[in-house]
């Protein structure tokens, strides 16, 4: 359990909080972890005791404490706006001001002319 909460859920975390990842990339990563977690293996096959929506639940709702990646992504990029408006002075703010050339841009809706393939939706 601490192998997989330390280890393969904390890979994608530097990408999670930049790039909204693809619904089937989160379950293939997501797969991945409940086969290692329940040792499922090509050569040995073993039934999941329990779905993945208990499994990565808070421990104190009975689950395993094991991050929900879909959540964590969007909550990570939400911070982002978060940063935008608290560093109005800091230089990657400035950068997207002059890319998208507008006082406020909502960096999930780009429009598609000139826009970062990374922040659009």
């Amino acid at each position: 359990m601490t192998l997989l909460k330390t280890c393969l859920a904390s890979i994608p975390i530097y990408l999670l909080s930049v790039i909204k990842f693809p619904r089937w990339a989160i379950d293939m990563i997501n797969s991945h972890m409940g086969h290692f977690l329940w040792n499922n293996t090509e050569d040995h096959h073993k039934y999941h005791l329990a779905s993945w929506q208990l499994v990565s639940q808070k421990k104190e709702m009975c689950g395993f404490g094991i991050p929900d990646l879909r959540s964590l992504n969007l909550a990570l990029l939400s911070s982002w706006i978060f940063r935008y408006h608290l560093n109005t002075n800091s230089i990657w703010t400035r950068i997207v001001d002059c890319k998208y050339k507008t006082k406020k841009p909502n960096i999930f809706c780009c429009p598609d002319v000139g826009s970062s393939p990374f922040w659009k939706v």
